[in-house]
């Protein structure tokens, strides 16, 4: 039940044109297919699509965006947003020992991204940092890196903001990743903000919540049956605790001792729970990624009919969730909660998939969401109570 003096977000859908990746690669290629596919006029443009300025130049750029600046005016679409893709994302990133791939990551990657959004007038997101086995095992290596990582994405933020571009970093499912609790989440953003003085927010993922029930940490009998089986069994405790375990050395307060050590490592239940994420966080995610899944993994799926059928993701359920971020106190500690989310299908199609399959998934897809968002723009309290 939505409240009243309340600000709820306006709502809006888009779709992230990584379906169209070595297929439509030209922004009037991919922006006529946009059209031909319907329901939808705003577009994340993803930078795998020939947008990634580590494989192009300054120039190539500006020629790209007076692309899609004319396709926009010729074909009523808007790109609204930029997000990183697997190019970046199969590497440490942020979170590599070398200070000057760091850097590389930000001055050759983030900042010229920032530069073509600004020209269009969209946002940014991404995910471009890891952590490495080793590092994870540390607690003294992973604090450290932690702590380059949220100094970095201060400066990138600050950079953002300064450029009068919204950042938003993608909330993921593994410790490996990051950004993977919601109360790491919570964390991470106030840091940032607390010392860019600028806002940087996080994208949520409607399938970014199958990895964490591998993480729950062990309780005191689990413990007590690990240690008489000199086996961590189905639990991932790094290789530190493992070892222990294996030679037979490690007492219930030796283990307790290095998994509170190592917390950083192990969720929560809700932690689990796409909608427990919306509840807590949606209020800072002004960029979504839809997908469908049936909780066990994230495949990226269309909301078609098959996987609907097995699907957890239901478009009023995602809505409502949001709405009650909405509804709890502001933080002064936090960003401003945004005015505007987009969802955006993010949908992944196999290399032997055929357009016309494509296409058609993509149609039933946007259909889908839109009986319960029929046009973009309207507030959130609105479309809850058609």
């Amino acid at each position: 039940m939505v409240q009243k003096d309340i600000e709820y977000p306006r709502i809006h859908l888009s779709l992230d044109n990584c379906f169209a990746i070595k297929r439509w690669v030209r922004p009037r290629d991919w922006m006529e297919v946009v059209k031909e596919i319907g329901g939808i006029t705003k577009i994340q443009a993803s930078t795998d699509n020939e947008i990634d300025p580590l494989f192009n130049t300054p120039a190539y750029r500006d020629e790209w965006v007076s692309e899609v600046q004319e396709c926009e005016k010729s074909l009523g679409l808007k790109v609204v947003s930029l997000y990183s893709g697997y190019a970046t994302y199969r590497t440490t990133g942020l979170g590599h020992w070398d200070d000057s791939c760091r850097e590389e990551i930000i001055n050759r990657y983030f900042n010229p991204v920032v530069d073509v959004a600004k020209k269009l007038g969209a946002q940014v997101g991404n995910t471009l940092g890891a952590f490495s086995e080793p590092v994870l095992d540390d607690p003294e290596q992973y604090y450290s890196t932690e702590a380059i990582l949220l100094e970095k994405l201060a400066k990138m933020t600050k950079y953002a903001h300064n450029n009068g571009v919204v950042f938003s970093y993608e909330q993921m499912y593994t410790p490996n990743q990051g950004f993977w609790t919601i109360e790491g989440c919570l964390g991470y953003m106030k840091k940032v903000y607390q010392t860019s003085k600028c806002p940087m927010y996080i994208t949520i993922d409607t399938a970014h919540q199958v990895g964490q029930r591998f993480f729950l940490p062990p309780n005191e009998q689990e413990i007590k049956e690990m240690i008489s089986s000199k086996d961590a069994g189905k639990f991932r405790l790094g290789k530190k605790i493992e070892t222990m375990l294996s030679e037979g050395r490690a007492t219930l307060t030796d283990i307790k001792k290095e998994l509170e050590a190592r917390s950083y490592m192990f969720s929560r239940p809700e932690d689990s729970d796409v909608y427990a994420w919306f509840s807590k966080l949606g209020c800072y995610s002004p960029l979504v990624h839809l997908q469908q899944t049936d909780g066990t993994y994230s495949g990226h799926k269309p909301f078609t009919e098959e996987y609907n059928a097995t699907g957890i993701i239901k478009p009023k359920e995602v809505l409502k969730a949001i709405a009650q971020s909405y509804e709890t106190d502001d933080h002064p500690d936090m960003p401003p909660k945004v005015k505007d989310i987009y969802l955006s299908f993010e949908i992944f199609f196999g290399i032997t998939d055929s357009p016309k399959k494509i296409i058609k998934d993509l149609k039933e897809s946007v259909a889908f969401w839109r009986k319960d968002i029929p046009e973009d723009g309207l507030p959130l309290n609105e479309l809850l109570s058609l």
